[in-house]
């Protein structure tokens, strides 16, 4: 074992918690251990030119959030996504454009399924302005207070109760959107299922932007600014507190090291928290364990084509009945205010939760030729244009909120002395939650230093 000085703080997890809390302490004698052999977490893209691929989150709030603040500070370029989020491809027809209350009159769908997606559309719609005001934010207000706020919100039933006994097509029509949170329909509770609507159909209050070059290049920014004070391949096996110090342990190249700190920051997912951080209260303890996360298999796609293509106009589609639940023009960005059309772009597809799941006997190759042949028979030019393919599986995607997840929230807001929690499982709002929780930890550590 070695013991070194002691740290302001040690930060475990390379992920955007993880980096965002090393920005703000990146004056202070800190050291942030990643278990793997990137920063980045779940953030994963990798640059093809011009264009990148993706395979991870990819979507970043907007002006007046801390994810605005951490991109202007690391000069990190992101746009506003330009091509439309509502899209639908469903039993052999694809719809880009028009009013999404216009779907139930354009989809191949028997005529019970109409009625059911006019009715069912209706009470999602108003249940989408009812989240949005109790999501909005009130000037001077304590974060968490909104946060607890979002999460009672619908959270005594499912979104699969939520929407009642509906007609095959409008339930997979819907739980396409909803199955992004990597739960199903019948474990998501019902308030969050309708954030993930609320995002789609109002785009000034969600995330809807995107980083230029890809996602991964803005963690690389935070972490940028600790420079070597970064160990990759450092996977923590115990983060041990008592009254003035915390002792981290961890595994690097076959060796068992420690580090010796004022603070520690637990920027990881929450099983790995538990696992790690030793001491912990019990109702703290309890809730990390009942925090569920789901697969997911993700299929990035780079293309080669010179002249327009069908997807250009969009950003999402929800695509039901294929391997894949929703397709991202990731490449869509790049088309914003663009005077020429340059040449090649980026898609990426993913199957979540139980079509995931049914994919864990697939070898990678078997699963990208299931893709390209339903992203071929949903776009034909895609035969031609695609040049290469890559697979990632992410066994633990998004912790998604089930009903009652409300009550957890004081046990995962504990204080717990000189040991910090951050990550995107304390909240509802994805890649800002793991940010904003990430920026609010180095605060408090900060404070007390």
């Amino acid at each position: 074992m070695e013991t070194s000085e002691v740290l302001d703080a040690v930060i475990v997890g390379g992920g955007l918690a993880g980096t965002s809390a090393g920005w703000d302490l990146r004056d202070r004698n800190v050291l942030l251990l990643e278990a793997s052999d990137r920063i980045g977490g779940r953030l994963k893209s990798e640059a093809r030119g011009d264009n990148w691929l993706n395979w991870g989150g990819h979507v970043f709030s907007g002006p007046g959030s801390v994810t605005d603040r951490l991109l202007t500070e690391t000069g990190t370029a992101a746009k506003q996504v330009g091509g439309r989020l509502a899209s639908v491809s469903l039993n052999g027809k694809t719809i880009t454009s028009g009013g999404i209350e216009t779907f139930p009159f354009r989809l191949p769908i028997p005529f019970n399924a109409r009625v059911s997606l006019i009715t069912t559309g209706l009470r999602l719609r108003y249940a989408v302005i009812q989240y949005g005001r109790v999501a909005k934010p009130i000037p001077g207000e304590d974060p968490a207070v909104r946060q607890l706020r979002i999460l009672k919100f619908m959270e005594d039933r499912t979104f699969a109760d939520f929407l009642g006994k509906v007609p095959e097509d409008v339930d997979l029509l819907f739980g396409a959107t909803v199955t992004r949170s990597s739960g199903e329909t019948n474990e998501v509770a019902a308030g969050y299922g309708i954030g993930y609507f609320h995002q789609v159909w109002d785009r000034a209050a969600g995330l809807s932007r995107n980083i230029l070059g890809g996602s991964a290049r803005f963690p690389a920014a935070m972490a940028a600014g600790l420079g070597d004070r970064i160990r990759l391949g450092a996977a923590v096996t115990s983060v041990e507190q008592d009254r003035d110090r915390v002792r981290v342990r961890w595994t690097e190249n076959g060796t068992e090291r420690e580090a010796v700190a004022k603070h520690a920051i637990v920027a990881t997912q929450a099983h790995v928290t538990r696992r790690i951080v030793g001491g912990l209260p019990d109702e703290t303890a309890g809730a990390l364990d009942q925090i569920k996360y789901g697969p997911y298999v993700v299929g990035a796609f780079l293309t080669g084509e010179t002249t327009p293509m069908p997807w250009d106009p969009l950003y999402a589609l929800a695509t039901p009945r294929r391997s894949f639940s929703m397709m991202f023009n990731i490449g869509n960005v790049r088309r914003t205010g663009e005077q020429h059309r340059a040449p090649g772009g980026s898609l990426m597809v993913y199957a979540a939760a139980n079509l995931a799941r049914s994919m864990a006997s697939l070898s990678d190759e078997e699963v990208a030729a299931r893709f390209r042949q339903d992203l071929a028979e949903i776009y034909p030019v895609s035969r031609d244009v695609i040049k290469e393919t890559v697979i990632h599986r992410w066994a633990h995607g998004t912790a998604y909120p089930r009903p009652g997840r409300s009550r957890l929230q004081p046990a995962l807001e504990k204080p717990l002395g000189r040991i910090h929690l951050a990550g995107d499982y304390l909240g509802t709002w994805y890649t800002e939650t793991a940010i904003s929780t990430g920026a609010a930890a180095a605060k408090r550590v900060r404070g007390a230093l």
